[in-house]
């Protein structure tokens, strides 16, 4: 009878460890998807001003070497 509530007790606690390792690696997980979600977003938002600023300068290159020639 002792040996069978030691093994209940010992299921119990590896239940318990199951569970909170879960709800650790969930929120860990969690936070790691939104910083990878916020870092692409900046990148994606500094790529399209990049792309943007190159088009604007190179149009103004292109029309000073109109006026040059």
């Amino acid at each position: 009878m002792k040996a069978e509530l030691i093994q209940e007790l010992q299921l119990l606690q590896h239940s318990r460890a199951n569970k909170f390792t879960g709800d650790l690696a969930e929120k860990i997980r969690s936070s790691v998807d939104a910083v990878n979600e916020k870092v692409i977003s900046s990148m994606s938002k500094r790529g399209q001003m990049l792309m943007l600023l190159e088009k604007k300068l190179s149009v103004s290159f292109i029309r000073r070497l109109k006026k040059i020639f």
